[in-house]
């Protein structure tokens, strides 16, 4: 997969799947444009990657706001491929989620997407084409627990597929990647017994590290997926059509125990 040449944006760069799927595109030739809300993180990952010998700069992005977008799309002349993985989440269920928690996960997760794609595609149209690969998870292919955050991934599945329709005629291929738990910040902050629940449901036993998922994000953005667009793509360990199946005999050995 070869990206010389070509300027990526990565949104949600300053860790976990961002910063690994920043450092597979620098590693690939591309010239990065790193972009996240904290500038500290971001410029450090950058001047990491220039001491490598890659093409990479930092750009300060809030995803929730249009004229940050302008900002940053307007920083990247030569922009080919933008990736939407910024994301926040709220674990509460419906009745829990206070409204403005409701809101700010909708504005990070969805909006953002939706800004970014607004401002970035007319320029990848004007560059002759290109790719965007939005980042929404295993919560926008089934139920999971958090409202705001399930509702916000399916949407961002959801205007994949409508951007995907909209921007063929532009050359632009649009698609989700949509991993399950990985090694991540959100990991760490989890509450406790969710990560070992999460781990115990995937069939593959354990949880994706950043980079298994950031490798796939690059085949979606490269010529090798020339004619994919508006799919969705699990990366998850078999969760999403085998978590089920792989629980059952656990649970029914547990039911028999209990009820001896």
């Amino acid at each position: 997969m070869e990206f010389s040449g070509r300027t990526v944006l990565v949104t949600g760069a300053a860790g976990g799947l961002g910063a690994a799927t920043a450092r597979a595109f620098a590693a690939a030739g591309a010239d990065v444009a790193l972009a996240d809300i904290s500038s500290a993180e971001i410029e450090n990952l950058a001047q990491e990657l220039r001491h490598s010998g890659y093409s990479a700069r930092a750009i300060v992005l809030d995803v929730a706001s249009e004229a940050s977008w302008q900002a940053a799309i307007a920083a990247c002349p030569g922009l080919k491929i933008l990736v939407n993985n910024a994301g926040i989440v709220v674990r509460t269920g419906v009745v829990a989620t206070d409204p403005a928690a409701w809101q700010r996960v909708i504005d990070v997760n969805l909006t953002g997407p939706w800004l970014g794609m607004r401002a970035a595609a007319p320029r990848i149209r004007d560059n002759g084409g290109g790719a965007i690969v939005n980042i929404s998870s295993t919560a926008g292919l089934m139920a999971h627990q958090d409202a705001a955050y399930t509702a916000s991934k399916w949407g961002l599945r959801g205007l994949t597929k409508t951007a995907a329709v909209e921007f063929a005629a532009w050359n632009i291929r649009v698609n989700s990647v949509h991993p399950a738990t990985m090694v991540t910040r959100f990991t760490e902050s989890a509450p406790p017994g969710l990560v070992v629940a999460n781990r115990q449901s995937i069939p593959l036993g354990r949880e994706a590290r950043p980079e298994e998922v950031a490798e796939v994000v690059l085949f979606v953005a490269s010529d090798r997926a020339s004619f994919m667009t508006g799919a969705e793509i699990p990366v998850d360990g078999g969760l999403q059509h085998g978590g089920i199946a792989h629980l059952r005999p656990r649970l029914i050995k547990a039911a028999l125990e209990n009820a001896e």
